[in-house]
């Protein structure tokens, strides 16, 4: 079951949130969490970018604190 482009805008979501979108669609998640390379903000993660995966099912969120 291929999605093409057809899945949802989630950059700028709360991490939460945009697992609950992504499932609403039929996806699974992966999740990759970014931090810059000095001292990490503690504040909820955010969908920074977000790619399909190979097989079509599975969508890679990377996320970082704001």
């Amino acid at each position: 079951m291929g999605h093409g482009g057809n899945f949802p805008d989630l950059l700028a979501n709360r991490l939460d949130n945009a697992v609950c979108l992504a499932k609403e669609f039929g996806l699974s998640t992966r999740v990759v969490i970014t931090t810059p390379p000095r001292e990490a903000s503690r504040g909820p993660l955010r969908v920074v970018r977000q790619r399909l995966a190979d097989d079509g099912q599975t969508l890679e969120l990377t996320v970082a604190a704001e």
